[in-house]
């Protein structure tokens, strides 16, 4: 079975002693657990007040490795948001943008996500919501970061029909609650916990609307594949999970 991670970074992490990755040393990372291909976002983004430099990085330095697509992080309450969706909708392997409303402080009701819905849709791109880069039980003591409420996202899709969205970071119990009532909405496995985890998902959501995604390095690697190979659930849903559904999200 092939696999197609939808949400990886490299860059460092200020609060924690998780390892710091390079493009290259991502892609070894990945390779070791089997892992093919996957969507890589920058994390030196996260706290700075301007992502458009961590995103020429990324671009800069995955050249040439094609197992890594790169997804630029977008703060659309910037004044140039406009002007760094080109910069990265130039490179063609830009299929998707990221937000992190949580982290760069707004809503995804806020005008400028609604205006930026409409241009992702002219120009064919998809969008991913980071709801989540960690348990906030696990913040750091000084942050108050709270993660994108999952009625929020379905929210985001039903004011946008033709906007293909990916919540990243979602819990179980969020996933259950928001996805069967948005069928366009697709999730990713990344903090999706449960015993016999997809078994108890599947019963309740459709495999399409479901993604395979590691948060490497946040967590551990190894215990996203291992989601997927637990007994129980049909082989041709989980083939669909691991990178069928992904690969067609991008087009």
């Amino acid at each position: 079975m092939k696999y197609f991670d939808a949400n990886t970074w490299t860059g460092r992490w200020p609060f924690a002693f998780i390892e710091e990755h390079t493009p290259r040393t991502l892609t070894g990372q990945l390779r070791t657990h089997g892992i093919g291909r996957a969507l890589v976002s920058p994390l030196d983004a996260v706290f700075s007040p301007e992502p458009d430099p961590a995103n020429y990085e990324l671009l800069r330095t995955t050249e040439g490795l094609k197992n890594l697509v790169p997804v630029p992080v977008i703060n659309p309450t910037l004044a140039n948001w406009r002007e760094e969706l080109a910069e990265g909708a130039a490179d063609p392997r830009v299929r998707a943008v990221r937000l992190l409303p949580a982290y760069h402080n707004y809503k995804l009701g806020h005008r400028a996500v609604a205006e930026l819905a409409v241009e992702l849709i002219r120009r064919k791109l998809r969008l991913i919501v980071q709801v989540r880069l960690i348990d906030e039980r696990h913040e750091y003591h000084s942050l108050t970061i709270k993660p994108v409420k999952a009625a929020d996202v379905g929210a985001l899709v039903g004011r946008h029909p033709k906007l293909k969205v990916l919540a990243s970071g979602l819990l179980r119990s969020e996933i259950l609650a928001v996805l069967p009532k948005h069928p366009s909405l697709l999730a990713d496995l990344s903090f999706a916990e449960w015993h016999e985890t997809m078994r108890h998902l599947l019963a309740k959501v459709p495999a399409r609307q479901l993604v395979f995604a590691s948060h490497t390095p946040f967590l551990i690697t190894a215990a996203a594949r291992a989601k997927l190979e637990q007994p129980g659930s049909p082989k041709s849903q989980l083939a669909a999970i691991a990178a069928g559904n992904l690969e067609r999200w991008l087009g």
